[in-house]
Order: structure tokens, then sequence, then C-alpha cells
């Protein structure tokens, strides 16, 4: 049964600029502040003092290797493109290597519960260190490494936890989603979160901001980001497909906002096998876009108010070789 509902202007007002500022639509907005309001909350004190420890705590030499000792297979892979919420891939680095510290002495997990709460208290510290290095090192807005991670706002932070870490199927779902999940870099058993072999192989990797705090360079090393296209490549294929559409389009001269998104509307938008709705279209965009950039694959050239994407050679090496 459905009903109309007459809401005050100055409330849909606030729903359009906060759908706008989260690159949802209404209906995706309200279904994230639904999911915010009913979900469970268990530290209500999360902010923290600024603390330089939050990721020292994670470097690959304060942890200990012999705790990855239960690994298991993802038997859920990602099915389909990765939905559009996911524009950044160091989050997948930091989820990889907090989940590490979290591991006891048998190698046995935390529960998703007990891992939200304990990121909980630790993600609004992290984001100021982040921030801290990306002012030093005069990152360009669009390329912070902070700006993946949440202020100290519920929503944002019940966001993060349930589209980058993991979230539990509720009602009909039948498979954990988020992306460490829908990666395969993580899986639950006996609803314990413990690592896959690729997601062991991933969090041993040196990473240049974690270990090295070097926001000079990208948040994920060749080695890292090597890794995750051969695993993209062989283990997620619809995934995959979309990460070459672009790639294609961007070579022969889609490479700008609307070109592209005229390109992908026709690969996947309403009438074909993907259906993707005009709303939901931009949203893949620009999840793959920043995706495709974590991996090395585009750089962003800015004239005036105007983008341009254009393929490194990582990405050429991979169209001319297929």
């Amino acid at each position: 049964m459905s009903s109309t509902i007459t809401l005050p202007n100055i409330l849909i007002e606030r729903l359009v600029v906060g759908a706008n500022e989260q690159e949802l639509s209404i209906s995706q907005y309200c279904q994230l502040l639904l999911e915010n309001y009913f979900q469970e909350y268990d530290n209500q004190s999360i902010s923290k003092p600024f603390d330089n420890q939050t990721l020292d705590s994670l470097k690959v030499t304060n942890l200990d290797p012999s705790l990855l000792v239960l690994i298991h297979t993802n038997n859920t892979p990602n099915v389909g493109a990765l939905s559009g919420h996911i524009n950044r891939l160091f989050p997948l680095k930091f989820g990889c290597r907090f989940l590490w510290s979290l591991l006891k002495k048998d190698g046995s997990g935390p529960t998703v519960s007990e891992f939200h709460k304990e990121m909980r208290s630790e993600i609004i510290s992290t984001r100021a260190q982040l921030k801290k290095i990306d002012e030093n090192c005069g990152r360009e807005r669009g390329d912070r490494i902070h700006s993946s991670f949440p202020n100290n706002e519920r929503y944002a932070i019940n966001r993060f936890l349930n589209n980058y870490m993991v979230r539990l199927p509720r009602g009909s779902e039948k498979n954990p989603t988020g992306a460490l999940f829908d990666f395969g870099l993580i899986t639950i058993v006996k609803n314990k979160i413990q690592f896959t072999e690729i997601g062991r192989q991933f969090a041993l990797l040196p990473n240049p901001i974690i270990d090295d705090n070097d926001g000079t360079k990208t948040t994920l090393s060749v080695e890292e980001q090597m890794l995750l296209v051969s695993h993209i490549k062989n283990n997620m294929g619809k995934e995959w497909k979309f990460i070459r559409h672009v790639l294609d389009g961007i070579h022969i001269g889609s490479n700008t906002p609307n070109s592209l998104l005229s390109r992908i509307s026709r690969r996947y938008g309403e009438g074909t096998n993907a259906n993707w709705s005009d709303s939901v279209i931009p949203h893949m965009r620009s999840g793959v876009l920043g995706r495709i950039q974590s991996l090395g694959f585009i750089d962003r050239k800015f004239t005036a108010n105007k983008v341009e994407y254009i393929l490194t050679l990582a990405a050429l090496q991979i169209i001319d070789g297929d």
C-alpha cells in the first residue's frame, strides 16, 4: 500500500541539498537517512582528539603477520559493477589493515558489530591525520585523501562503514555487502570477519600513505594497484567490463563527463540488460572514474571549469594488450 506524503518546502530543500552533496537521487538519500536512523549506533561519543598514532599503529611493521593464519574463500564475489558509492580505493587498504589490527592470537576476526564499533572510535582521528597529510603535501581538491573518509556526522560514518567496509544482509538479502566484501578481500565465517587470500596479500603490501606518510604519491603503490587489477580482471568480470568500457571510451574520445555519460547510457541505460536509470548512471560514472584513477588508469586535466580524462601508460598497456 502506498500513500502520498506532503512535506514542508524547507524540508524538501534540505533533502535536495543533502542528496546533491552525496551525489544521490532524492529517493536514495531518503533511504540512506532511514537506514542510518534505524541502524544500531553502539558508540555515541565518537569524536576523539587528534591522534597521530591512529595510522601509525596500522603500519605493516607494527602488525603481526603470524596472525594471518585463518584464510577463507569468498564464495559470493560481486556479480555486477560496483556501486557508485565506491569512488576511492584507499579506504579498502585502511579497512584491511584495521581488520588485521583486530585479529586475535588464534587469527580469528571480530564480528561486524565489533568491527564497526572499533572503527567508529578511530575514524575521526584518522580523517584528521589524512587531512594533515593532504595539507602538508598540497594535494589538490578532488585528489585529497581525507575526502573519502567521513566527518563526525552520524549518517556519514554509517555510510562509510556500510558502503566501504561491510554490512550484514538485511531482509531478503542473501549476502553481506560493502566494498571489502564485494572485492572479495574478506568473508564472514561463523559471524566473524576473516581475510581471503587476496585480502591477506593486499594487507601485507606496503602502502605509501600508511607506511611512509607520503602524500606526494598515489594512495596505492604500483604493487597494490597491480594486485587489485589482476584480481578484478580474473574474479570480478562485470566490474572489469565496466572499467574497460570506460577506458575504451576515453581512448576513442569520450573523455569528458558528458560524452562519457552518453557512452555509458548507451551500454547500460534504460532498455539495456543492465537497465540503469537516468538518475543512477551519473552516480555510476563518478564511482568508476574514482576507482580507475585509484588504480592508476587515468589522470584529470582541468581547463577553466572543464575537465578531461587522460589515459595513463598503464591503461594504454591494458588496451593494447587485449
